[in-house]
This record gives C-alpha cells, structure tokens and sequence, in this order.
C-alpha cells in the first residue's frame, strides 16, 4: 500500500512540476506575443488560472504535507507537558485529517455539478469539470498520508510535527 501510494504521490508531484513548466511558456509566450506581436494567445489568461495553477497547487500538496510545509502555530503547545503535547498532536493530527476528508468530499461534488452543467471557459470552449477534478485529488492523497501517518505522531515524526531546521 504505503509503494502504491509513494508512486501516485511521484506521479502528482511530477504533474505539479510539468503544469509549473507549462504555465511559464504560456506565460511568456502570451506576455511575448502581446507586447512584441500585438497578438495575444487566446485564453491563456484561463487556462494558466483555471487548469494550470490548479494543478500546481493541488496535485503538490502531498508531497507538501510530507516534506512539513504546513503552517503552525506552535507557541502553546511548545509549553506543554509531554503527554498534553501528545494529546494534543493527536488531535491536530485528527482535525487535519477530517478537515481534509470533508474538503474532499466537498470539491467532489462541486466536480460533479460542474460536470453535469458542462461549464466551460468564458473565451474557450473547453469544459471546465476536469479541472476540478484536479483539487479532490490531490486533497485525497495528503488526506490518505495523513491516515496513515497518524500512527507516527507518538514518536513525533508525523510531517505534521516536523521541527524546522534552524538556519545558519
């Protein structure tokens, strides 16, 4: 299970990177044609907004969430007693997870009625549904590491709990 879903996580953070990629030559290639040709790419406003920055965001998000980059608040729980901090980094953990899960569900069904009312781009008509497949996705999968990473918060190496490194 943990290989299968090592290799979707590759597979997603690799989609990041190359709609990363592509997003830059569309930009400077609409940047390129519009000021020294007078000729805009059409839609490439929508596309980077709606399909690209998307896909960059949402298909990274577990390899985010593995490497420790969400935000914290620790100031509280650095002061607490050792079995408190536990308890307490169970249920970050438990929150973050559930949060995760509804998000899901709910992007999903925002696919679905996008899906069935066929929108589309306002200067393409391209359907806008696979788009917002892309957010449930990757909510899935850092939803998925956080389930079975629960099981490392006792010893504290959840990426949810990393410690940041001090820089020199």
């Amino acid at each position: 299970m943990q290989k299968l879903l090592n290799g979707c996580e590759t597979v997603s953070t690799y989609g990041a990177v190359i709609a990363t990629f592509v997003m830059m030559l569309l930009t400077t290639a609409d940047a390129g044609g519009r000021y020294i040709f007078n000729r805009p790419i059409t839609g490439a406003y929508e596309i980077t907004q709606n399909y690209l920055m998307v896909a960059a965001i949402f298909l990274a998000m577990s390899y985010g969430y593995r490497k420790g980059a969400n935000i914290r608040v620790t100031f509280l729980a650095d002061r607490l007693p050792q079995k408190v901090k536990l308890i307490v980094n169970y249920f970050v953990q438990l929150v973050s997870m559930l949060y995760g899960a509804v998000l899901v569900i709910a992007t999903f069904q925002q696919f679905l009625r996008a899906t069935a009312t066929g929108t589309a781009l306002s200067s393409l008509d391209f359907p806008l549904g696979p788009a917002y497949l892309i957010v449930p996705v990757g909510l899935f999968f850092m939803s998925l590491l956080m389930l079975i990473d629960i099981r490392k918060v006792r010893t504290g190496k959840s990426p949810l709990f990393k410690e940041e490194s001090p820089t020199a």
